[in-house]
């Protein structure tokens, strides 16, 4: 298992979206698991659980473990391909995953009231999400140990920590202030 996984295939981002493939690929993060025991922990039949996983595993973010025979039952376990997945700011720049995640822009700036629009949001967005990488492989090039799962929030603050020094987050904290007249 790879510490870290940077996706920048808008299709596989686009796999990321699935509430319940972020479910199985959390559950799979954390260790290895059959069909069967994810279909008991998500509430799901193993036909629903199969077909996610199937789709996780075609876009490289899960993998067979190892394969168990019991009788004549061949029981396949699963583990998630990385400990960290990191969607690549570049995934924001494609046409493709743009239609994707236009409702979801739309519902959010919605729910919360913002005054900016869809495209203001999205242009943060990428902003953000470009600093941030920028900043993790910062962090992460320092490592001088293996990572695991319990640090993903530590190592989200250490990015945003970082992220702060650049004067480029301190124009886009401007601008996100100027959209919503803060």
């Amino acid at each position: 298992m790879k510490d870290v996984l940077i996706v920048e295939d808008p299709e596989t981002a686009k796999v990321l979206i699935d509430k319940t493939r972020l479910k199985i690929l959390h559950l799979l993060k954390m260790g290895e698991h059959t069909v069967s025991e994810l279909s008991q922990f998500l509430g799901l039949s193993p036909q629903a659980v199969f077909y996610h996983l199937k789709i996780l595993e075609k876009h490289g973010l899960v993998e067979v473990a190892r394969t168990v025979c019991k009788k004549n039952l061949v029981e396949k376990y699963y583990r998630a391909t990385a400990r960290i997945f990191l969607v690549s700011y570049l995934v924001f720049e494609s046409e493709e995953f743009k239609k994707e995640v236009r409702d979801i822009v739309t519902e959010t700036i919605e729910v919360f009231g913002l005054k900016m629009n869809e495209k203001e949001f999205m242009d943060l967005m990428r902003m953000y999400l470009s600093l941030k990488s920028r900043a993790l492989e910062d962090i992460l090039s320092k490592r001088r140990k293996s990572l695991h799962r319990k640090m993903t929030p530590i190592i989200d603050f250490l990015a945003v920590m970082r992220m702060a020094s650049y004067p480029e987050f301190s124009k886009l904290v401007s601008r996100y202030r100027e959209l919503e007249g803060l």
